[in-house]
């Protein structure tokens, strides 16, 4: 046995050996590299919206003042809002630069929290944790996420995976906590909402534990008040988002669901409109059959259900943006150190998510569209076959 076998350090209730840690460190140092490369990247969405929010926030005194500006069009939260406007009046380094250090800064947080997940999901596996760990740094989409797009989903998403983390833990309160952080930011925190549904539905947590989502978007809305801003218009920003009346012009944008196969500029408000019903429709067939049965709800079957609900939405639902699947590709990097034979779920879901980025970011389609879309359904119809054989199955034998 090697000395650095040998050797252990104990760190957070962590056991690392000398090994580990060093691979820790390379790859935190690897996963810094590869965004420090792509630091000067500028994209359309940095210049229609986020160089003019952030001059906006300036003008109107920046900090808490600055929330109190007048916005031609915002859709975003208080929270990322004040990360922006104490960007706009900080003296050090240039706008895009801060904005993707503070994404870049998540993709560290989720990361740490992809390493608690692993570590606890294969019964203390520090190796793997550290594996998993690395593998969410060096996800193709996450990088693009922050250190190419200067993007924020990576925020919503780090705090999303400590709420599961919690949740798996027995800490439902806690867990509850971090997800209502994470509405407080992005209102595509609700894509995972169904399957917390079920989470209460199967006593994992309490009906009491969702108050914690308005409330923490209440706590968020704080600085705004502070900045006289007011309280029902704060209220309504989501009811804004979700009226969609930026993403009209196109049933999909760039995200392989189900629109990129007859089109996506087709019947735009006819099969938007319907689309609404269809997915409530797909939902409850899926809450029927998982709420129905006494199961096992097991650590793999917990991320495949997660994956295959929160796929559901996407699929269905119109105007989902390049973005929205990044819950999913994380949740298929963790479900893989459950279960390593099938590596081609974060391989695929990675891949099918990728080409959307890759069509907003370089302007070029390396493959059509629908290859893409196809990748997507056979994964939603992989998870769906998982989750139905796994629940009748466990159902059998009580």
């Amino acid at each position: 046995m090697s000395v650095s076998e040998k050797r252990k350090f104990h760190i957070a209730g962590v056991t690392f050996s000398t090994g580990e840690i060093l691979l820790f460190l390379l790859l935190s140092i690897l996963g810094a590299a590869v965004r420090y490369v792509m630091r000067n990247v500028v994209t359309d969405d940095y210049k229609i919206f986020f160089e003019p929010w952030v001059a906006t926030l300036k003008q109107a005194g920046g900090g808490i003042r600055g929330l109190g500006a007048e916005f031609e069009y915002v859709d975003y939260t208080t929270p990322y809002l004040t990360i922006l406007s104490f960007i706009s009046i900080c003296p050090f380094l240039n706008t895009l630069l801060l904005m993707k250090i503070v994404s870049v800064f998540f993709d560290y947080v989720a990361a740490l929290a992809v390493f608690a997940i692993v570590h606890h999901v294969t019964g203390q596996n520090t190796l793997y944790a550290v594996f998993g760990y690395g593998a969410l740094l060096m996800a193709p989409t996450v990088i693009a996420n922050s250190a190419m797009w200067a993007q924020c989903d990576i925020i919503f998403t780090s705090f999303v995976l400590w709420s599961v983390y919690f949740i798996l833990t027995e800490r439902p309160a806690a867990g509850m906590v971090f997800y209502g952080i994470a509405f407080a930011f992005k209102l595509q925190t609700l894509f995972l909402a169904p399957f917390y549904v079920i989470l209460w539905m199967k006593g994992r947590i309490k009906a009491w534990h969702f108050l914690f989502l308005p409330l923490m978007y209440i706590v968020g809305m704080i600085p705004a008040l502070l900045a006289g801003e007011s309280f029902v218009q704060l209220l309504g920003v989501y009811l804004f988002q979700a009226d969609g009346q930026m993403d009209i012009y196109a049933l999909s944008h760039k995200f392989p669901n189900i629109y990129q196969f007859f089109g996506t500029d087709t019947f735009l408000v006819e099969y938007a409109d319907a689309a609404i019903y269809v997915t409530l429709a797909a939902l409850m067939v899926e809450m029927y059959v998982f709420a129905r049965k006494k199961y096992e709800l097991d650590d793999q079957l917990f991320f495949r259900m997660a994956m295959f609900m929160t796929m559901t939405l996407l699929f269905f639902l119109p105007h989902m943006h390049e973005r929205y699947a990044i819950l999913v590709d994380v949740f298929s990097i963790i479900y893989f150190f459950m279960d390593r034979k099938r590596l081609y779920i974060p391989v695929l879901t990675i891949l099918a998510s990728f080409g959307g980025y890759a069509l907003y970011l370089s302007k070029t389609e390396v493959l059509p569209i629908t290859v893409y879309a196809l990748l997507f359904t056979f994964l939603l119809l992989d998870h769906g076959r998982y989750c139905v054989r796994a629940v009748m199955k466990s159902a059998e034998t009580d």
